[in-house]
């Protein structure tokens, strides 16, 4: 039996059998997977869930309570596992993330289901802030880079395999199962944590309680003001313009605090600067694409194409996996090539044309041609977040590069809330509207985009709702057509030469655990 006893990536001495040192990072890679299963296995069951809960325009607060939750905690979690031990953390994280899921599948309404799902986002942000911070706590430095190496093999491969698994437990058992099948998993997880060893590393840290809760605050503020409480959302409107306007008091009151903390939740030095804070923009926007081009197309694929679930998982996986591979495929090209700002560049313009194609289907659109419209989406994606990623780390201090890290992820996972709000917002609106024009006594609440209840209907009547829910979604679409539209010129402004320049001088190696602790 071997036994590994060099100094960790962080500088921990490990002392682990080769078996031991497997265990262990299969467990952490298995608890690292329940977060980033979760998005996509919710994606393609909520049509079956809102069938059964109802409230279709609560759609957008499935996936941006849990999204929220997970934003505001991530950071704090990451402090706390400095102070206590990330192990201990880790786990209790793992514990509340089990907890949520099994309150979902318990949920007996769409207000319950939600406030579930934010417990299951706290949860969340602590596996998304230590598992990195974890592996690289317990790998040998020598081999870190091996072993993070295999993490990205194992998430393009959940990557294909959430949306699926959603849909086949949605077909063949029930949906509750998509939060349900994260117990197992969870407890799994919980078992080889036991394997990993006790750090005695501990570092003081004051938690930036109020600054997690100011930016909470900004964050619902404009999340309510987008995407209201269900029903019909006025933007011209006092309750509208009165969140919209407590968002920027809030805003104002962070970054107050955050230049007096000692220890802030965001440095704000680390978006300081044009070149940083373009490139920040830019992954934002990205995270806007994003989200509203993983969960909004299972939604025409099962209302309006009739699809099932299992299915319309299958045909969201290519979305993920163009993403993923075009992310290797642009660090190939800006390693041999340069093009750090021409990339992203290009990748807004991409994910815009897949837009545009978006906006315009029908109810007698293919699915195949949304397929390859959100591939677009997913392509430009891919040339946008992780080279924008890179020139961030490469300008920012070696001391700073986690902080820098976990800002982008920050977000990217704003972004992802923002463009579901959006696009949910504008779907609803005019779902609402156009079925009012082309069936004034119909009963919109009683379909809630469940197949099964749209293929019940008459076959006039089905013709009607399902060109609205088409309608309704190339609306949502064509509001993220101006959105990358800015996003090019946002990365059209960042200063190519200066890029060029940095990098050229740049050392050749970033501090790998400090880069990759929040990467997820």
């Amino acid at each position: 039996m071997t036994v590994t006893g060099a100094a960790s990536a962080t500088g921990v001495s490990v002392q682990m059998s080769r078996r031991r040192l497997l265990v262990v990072f299969f467990g952490i890679l298995l608890g690292a997977t329940l977060s980033g299963l979760d998005g996509a296995i919710v994606a393609t069951a909520a049509p079956t869930i809102l069938g059964e809960l109802g409230s279709v325009s609560l759609l957008p607060w499935l996936t941006t309570s849990y999204l929220l939750a997970q934003v505001t905690t991530m950071a704090v979690y990451g402090k706390l596992g400095d102070i206590y031990g990330r192990r201990r953390v880790f786990i209790i994280a793992i514990v509340t993330f089990m907890v949520g899921s099994m309150l979902c599948g318990l949920a007996t309404s769409m207000p319950m289901l939600i406030g579930t799902r934010v417990l299951q986002g706290i949860g969340a942000g602590g596996i998304t802030a230590l598992a990195m911070a974890l592996i690289a706590d317990v790998m040998p430095a020598d081999k870190l880079g091996r072993y993070l190496g295999y993490t990205g093999v194992v998430f393009a491969v959940t990557a294909v395999l959430g949306p699926w698994a959603g849909g086949f437990f949605t077909d063949n058992f029930t949906w509750r199962w998509a939060f349900f099948v994260n117990i197992p998993s969870g407890i799994i997880c919980l078992i080889t944590l036991f394997f990993v060893p006790k750090s005695t590393n501990r570092v003081a840290h004051r938690i930036d309680v109020l600054g997690a809760l100011l930016i909470a605050g900004a964050v619902s503020s404009l999340l309510l003001a987008i995407g209201g409480t269900g029903g019909r959302v006025h933007l011209v409107s006092f309750r509208t313009m009165g969140l919209a306007a407590l968002s920027v008091v809030f805003i104002f009151l962070f970054v107050l605090h955050e230049r007096r903390s000692s220890e802030p939740i965001l440095a704000l030095r680390v978006i300081a600067g044009r070149v940083r804070a373009l490139a920040l923009s830019a992954n934002l926007i990205a995270g806007l694409a994003f989200g509203s081009a993983i969960v909004y197309p299972p939604l025409f694929f099962e209302a309006v194409r009739g699809i099932s679930a299992t299915q319309a998982g299958l045909l969201l996986a290519p979305f993920a996996v163009t993403s993923g591979f075009c992310t290797i495929i642009a660090g190939q090209i800006t390693d041999r090539r340069g093009g750090h700002v021409v990339v992203p560049f290009v990748g807004m313009v991409v994910s815009g044309i897949g837009m545009i194609m978006l906006s315009t289907i029908e109810a007698t659109t293919s699915a195949a041609f949304v397929v390859g419209s959100a591939m677009l989406v997913g392509v430009g994606i891919g040339f946008v977040m992780q080279t924008l990623l890179y020139v961030i780390q490469r300008f920012t201090e070696p001391a700073d590069i986690g902080m820098a890290t976990s800002t982008i992820m920050l977000a990217r996972l704003l972004g992802n809330s923002l463009g579901v709000a959006i696009v949910g917002t504008i779907f609803t609106n005019s779902l609402l509207s156009s079925v009012e024009q082309r069936l004034p006594d119909f009963p919109v609440d009683s379909i809630q985009g469940s197949p099964q209840k749209i293929a019940e209907l008459s076959d006039g009547v089905r013709d009607q709702i399902q060109s609205a829910f088409a309608h309704a979604l190339a609306n949502g679409f064509s509001a993220m057509i101006p959105v990358m539209v800015i996003g090019a010129v946002v990365v059209g402004f960042i200063p190519a030469k200066r890029v060029r320049d940095r990098l050229r001088g740049a050392p050749a190696e970033i501090p790998l655990a400090e880069g990759t602790a929040h990467a997820m």
